[in-house]
């Protein structure tokens, strides 16, 4: 099994932008939505570490934008994320923009998806998933 090392990504990605989310704003998180006025839930991290939200689970996809996995599984998580908004709070990190968030979590193969729930406790999984098999993983 071939797996990627995420070694040596540079600094985490930075730097503030005039779209950051009421939501990231308001647990302090460094995040932006993809597009200003998007109705997706998904946030696009841009750096730094990820706290436990008090009041709920946060699912983690580490992606990059060369990986064919991980750009398949992209479309599953946003669907899903439609899905449960309001339920889960949905983050997307690029690895090779988002090292320090990446070495955090000990992301060594993508696409990762990871459950951080409000106690700190965590689980994840590598690898493509369809959207039942993702399902599935959110209700472990």
């Amino acid at each position: 099994m071939t797996s990627l090392a995420v070694v040596a990504i540079v600094a985490a990605c930075g730097g503030s932008d005039a779209k950051n989310t009421a939501a990231a704003a308001a647990t302090g998180d460094t995040a932006v939505r993809t597009e200003e006025g998007a109705s997706s839930p998904v946030i696009q991290w841009t750096g730094g570490k990820i706290s436990p939200d008090k009041n709920l689970t946060t699912v983690i996809d580490f992606n990059a934008v060369w990986c064919g996995p991980c750009q398949k599984f992209a479309p599953v998580f946003e669907s899903v994320a439609d899905q449960y908004a309001g339920e889960y709070r949905f983050i997307s990190v690029d690895v090779d923009k988002c090292g320090e968030t990446a070495e955090q979590f000990q992301v060594s193969s993508i696409p990762q998806i990871t459950i951080l729930r409000p106690d700190g406790s965590m689980n994840s999984a590598v690898g493509y998933m369809t959207e039942t098999e993702f399902k599935t993983f959110l209700s472990m």
